[in-house]
């Protein structure tokens, strides 16, 4: 059985790029077909409105587009389209000035089944998802990205390091970090 495995992804979309920036059409439409709903769905994570989601999902396309001739790929193409949207992110965060509470985990605990028995439960369940959300948008922002890149992503912490441009021991110190906010903020204290 044959098929693209890994390597041949990260060699397409290396391919694709480099079409893209000699002024590919086609190339870059199949780079954004390929990589659209991962850009969203990170977005939405970290920001939880689904406007903002799409606008940083066309910003950071705009932005690969705008950069293509100069792209010269030092790691994957995932990690550096994962790099443009934590930072568009975290610039849409900036510029909002904390405005409201936004809950990065709610688009993916919304998309949960309700597999809950009885009402009481259900009533539990969503209860601890609200607690969860807050504590989790109450995390500073560098923290929240490592935990949505972690726990939501699936991302290791060689990948989550390249995503926000930092070491892996920063990682390590940033879930930490966060897994202790989240501890105090959920046990009350």
């Amino acid at each position: 059985m044959s098929g693209a495995g890994p390597e041949d992804a990260r060699d397409l979309d290396a391919e694709l790029m480099a079409r893209a920036g000699e002024g590919d059409r086609a190339a870059w439409k199949a780079l954004y077909v390929r990589h659209r709903d991962r850009v969203f769905r990170t977005a939405l994570r970290f920001l939880a409105e689904e406007p903002a989601a799409r606008d940083v999902t066309q910003e950071v396309f705009l932005a690969l587009f705008a950069h293509a001739k100069s792209y010269r790929p030092t790691g994957t193409f995932l990690n550096y389209l994962r790099r443009v949207t934590v930072n568009r992110c975290m610039n849409v965060r900036a510029s909002a000035h904390e405005t409201h509470r936004v809950q990065p985990a709610d688009a993916v605990l919304r998309d949960v089944a309700d597999q809950a028995p009885d009402p009481e439960s259900r009533l539990e369940r969503d209860q601890t998802a609200a607690a969860v959300r807050a504590a989790i948008a109450a995390l500073p922002a560098r923290q929240r990205m490592a935990v949505i890149l972690s726990r939501f992503e699936g991302l290791s912490y060689g990948e989550i390091a390249a995503a926000l441009e930092c070491s892996i021991s920063s990682v390590e110190s940033l879930l930490f970090r966060a897994r202790q906010g989240l501890a105090r903020a959920l046990s009350g204290a």
